[in-house]
This record gives C-alpha cells, sequence and structure tokens, in this order.
C-alpha cells in the first residue's frame, strides 16, 4: 500500500512541478540576458537617484546591485520567483488533508490497511522532493543564461547555489505550515487563505523591519527573516555558513510543521 501512496503522490504532484520548473529554469534564464543589456553606468547612476528606503528593501546594497552578480542574484527574489515557491508549498501543503476530504478521496485511502501518519510522510517527502528539484530548476536557469550569455564582467554560478537552497527552505517551510493548516481544516480554500494570510503578515513584518531601524528586532518574530537569497549570493565568502543558519529555521519549522500535523491528524474525527 505503501507504494500506492507513493505512486499517488507522485502523480498528483508531477503537473504542478513541471509546470513551475519551467517557469522558474526560463525566467532565471532570461533574467541573465535581460541582465547583460542593463549598461552598468546607467544602473549605477539611477539606482544612486533613489531614495535609501529602497535598498532596504531589496536587501542588497546599489553597489552590488550595480554589478553583474548583484543584478543576478536579484532574480531570486523577484515576484515570479517568490510566487512559484509560496505556489508550490501552499498548493501541496493544503491538498494533502482538506484537498483529499474536499475530493471525497480521504475516505477511500485511509480504508485501506495504511497509517494516517503515512498519509502525511509520502506527501511531506514529494513535496520536499519537490522543493528541491524546483530550487534546482531555478539555479539551472541561471547557469544556462551564463553559459549562454555574455556579461560585462566574471560570474561564478556556484555563487548562486546557496540562494536557491535557500529558496529550498522557505518552500519546505510553506508546505509544512499548510499542512499542519490542512491537517484540521475541511475545506482547502480555507487553508490557502489561512497560510497565504500568514506569508502576507510576515512579509510586512520584514518590510518595517527593514525599513525602520528601532523596529529591526521583528525580523526575528518572522520566518522570512531566515530568507535572504540575494544576500548569499554577494556575499560567497560565508555564504554556506549563513545558509546553514537561515535554512536550519526554514527546514526545522517546516519539519515541525509536517510533525504536528501528523499528531493532529492521527487523532481528529473526520467529517461524516
Amino acid at each position: 500500500m505503501n507504494r500506492v501512496l507513493w505512486s499517488k503522490a507522485w502523480h498528483d504532484a508531477w503537473p504542478l512541478l513541471t509546470s513551475l520548473g519551467l517557469l522558474l529554469f526560463a525566467f532565471n534564464w532570461l533574467y541573465v540576458w535581460l541582465s547583460s543589456l542593463v549598461e552598468l553606468g546607467a544602473l549605477a547612476v539611477f539606482l544612486s537617484a533613489l531614495p535609501p528606503a529602497f535598498e532596504q528593501i531589496i536587501g542588497v546594497p546599489f553597489s552590488k546591485v550595480a554589478t553583474p552578480t548583484g543584478r543576478i542574484a536579484v532574480a531570486y527574489v523577484d515576484p515570479i520567483v517568490i510566487f512559484s515557491a509560496v505556489a508550490w508549498g501552499i498548493a501541496r501543503g493544503s491538498d494533502v488533508v482538506a484537498g483529499e476530504l474536499g475530493r471525497g478521496t480521504l475516505e477511500m485511502l485511509l480504508a485501506q490497511p495504511i497509517r494516517r501518519t503515512s498519509l502525511i510522510i509520502t506527501h511531506a517527502v514529494a513535496s520536499t522532493l519537490g522543493a528541491l528539484a524546483l530550487a534546482l530548476a531555478a539555479w539551472g536557469g541561471t547557469c544556462a543564461g551564463l553559459a549562454t550569455v555574455t556579461l560585462a564582467g566574471s560570474v561564478d554560478a556556484r555563487d548562486f547555489l546557496p540562494g536557491a537552497l535557500n529558496l529550498f527552505g522557505l518552500m519546505v517551510c510553506l508546505g509544512g505550515l499548510s499542512t499542519l493548516v490542512s491537517s484540521w481544516e475541511t475545506l482547502r480554500w480555507r487553508v490557502i487563505g489561512v497560510v497565504a494570510g500568514v506569508y502576507v503578515v510576515s512579509l510586512i513584518i520584514k518590510i518595517v523591519a527593514r525599513m525602520v531601524s528601532w523596529l529591526d528586532w521583528m525580523m526575528y518574530v518572522t520566518f522570512l527573516g531566515a530568507f535572504e537569497p540575494q544576500s548569499l549570493a554577494i556575499s560567497p565568502v560565508d555564504a554556506w555558513q549563513r545558509l546553514c543558519v537561515m535554512n536550519g529555521v526554514l527546514v526545522g519549522l517546516g519539519l515541525a510543521g509536517y510533525a504536528l500535523a501528523g499528531a493532529v491528524f492521527e487523532h481528529r474525527d473526520l467529517p461524516a
């Protein structure tokens, strides 16, 4: 029966995984090409005219954005990349219990000789491996762009791998949180709404913490404080050390969410 669970998990995940993987690969490749079209001198002049608040929001010094590495690093916090990561985490997490209930398939699954936690575990592993594949697809797009586009300066593709893995950590975190909410909910749209609301509030807290110096402590009360892929790329010296700390937080929260989801789902009563 475990083989059936694995097959079902991948069957449910592959359409979204394939589409988002192609999107991330193509977008990051295109982003490198577009970056090559920007004249560094003109960009530096433009950035110097912007208020300092913009520098705080993007999390990268303007002096770094005016370099090829800095420009490409910003791709990992581009709305398209963030949307893809959030979509994967929330879509997969909200589907495991609430989605199955909505489709009327959960009862048939649980009628088989399997533990409820097995359903959570197989879903968690499939979602986590999918998140890793998406992160590598994003990095692969960057590598493909650097291999095919001529830039005004030397850029090492390996500098962007920590940022891609930080993106993986974000997806694991959102997947665990979504699964936890789904484990006690009955309607998938409510799960999506709750987790999306948590993400938006966390994003607002992070922006406020960046822009208001005396509120910088708020960065430690949001999980997005551990999501800084752009800063990892521009500081390769300590990038891996910082990544271990950041992903320790994100992946740790995600795994805790999956564990709590298993405990909640194991003991909840299903609606008739």
